[in-house]
């Protein structure tokens, strides 16, 4: 009787786990997008919000609304700096904002705010089943570095008596391809172009080189300033400013001596005789 009395209760345990929804899975959110972009530019950002803990829940209904802002470095909004501003979500699917950096080079947050509205019928007798409702939040800040882009320029030179159209060519830094440097142009046959490619990067401070290279490696055409290298620096580190600055304080400097060396004595003459 003792034995049929557990079978009958570990039967039961069996049902009770077979109609508890098992939830294994974690509420996940994402923003994707370049980390660092030009000012003035505009770039594209996915955000998602997946949550699979309530699948097996009878009856689940979920909605997703969103929030987004750009702040800046004092956690002030940046004006018309994300688009849309606002929105709804399905549940695990991606959707699109459009960021439009500022003019002002800097680090801004792309943050976005999440608001989750559940709803599950309870499971048991239908005496006994209810309708839950659960309210979720969460939140993701994404960090964006706003930088000037720095222009690298190059002239060609068409050596040959063959117009070349659509010629591509890659910009390396360093020796370095930029694989989103790629760029085309026409040529005319010993005619001359000006190739430009803004480059956004956070670099340190220093020197450094560049040159374009074709992109088709089999090219026989002799093309003057392909291959060649040019130099430039970020951050001043040719010394110019400080040759500036050091030219400046000369200046004062002589122009002080000379203040001094003509400075007018007073004469007041022999001191009096006491009597």
């Amino acid at each position: 009787m003792k034995s049929k009395a557990l079978a009958v209760f570990a039967l039961a345990a069996m049902l009770v786990v077979m109609t508890v929804p098992v939830n294994d899975a974690e509420a996940f959110n994402n923003v994707t997008g370049d980390s660092v972009i030009a000012t003035g530019e505009d770039a594209t950002y996915d955000i998602m919000y997946s949550n699979h803990d309530y699948d097996g829940y009878t009856d689940m209904t979920m909605s997703i609304s969103y929030t987004a802002a750009l702040k800046d470095s004092t956690g002030s909004s940046v004006s018309s700096g994300v688009d849309p501003t606002s929105g709804t979500l399905t549940n695990g699917a991606t959707a699109t904002l459009t960021v439009t950096a500022p003019s002002t080079a800097g680090t801004y947050t792309l943050e976005v705010s999440y608001e989750i509205e559940i709803t599950y019928v309870s499971s048991g007798t239908e005496e006994e089943s209810e309708t839950v409702e659960v309210d979720l939040t969460d939140s993701r800040e994404f960090t964006i570095t706003v930088v000037e882009p720095i222009e690298l320029s190059v002239t060609v030179t068409n050596n040959s008596d063959i117009d070349l159209t659509g010629f591509g060519v890659y910009f390396y830094v360093n020796g370095e391809k930029l694989e989103d440097s790629y760029t085309t142009f026409d040529l005319a046959k010993e005619g001359t172009a000006t190739v430009t490619y803004d480059w956004v990067t956070t670099a340190s401070n220093g020197q450094y080189t560049f040159s374009i290279q074709a992109a088709d490696s089999g090219n026989l055409i002799q093309i003057s300033g392909l291959g060649d290298e040019y130099t430039f620096y970020i951050g001043d580190s040719d010394y110019t400013v400080w040759i500036a600055l050091l030219v400046m304080v000369v200046i004062i400097l002589a122009l002080v001596m000379v203040w001094v060396y003509r400075k007018p004595v007073k004469n007041y003459g022999k001191p009096k005789s006491r009597r």
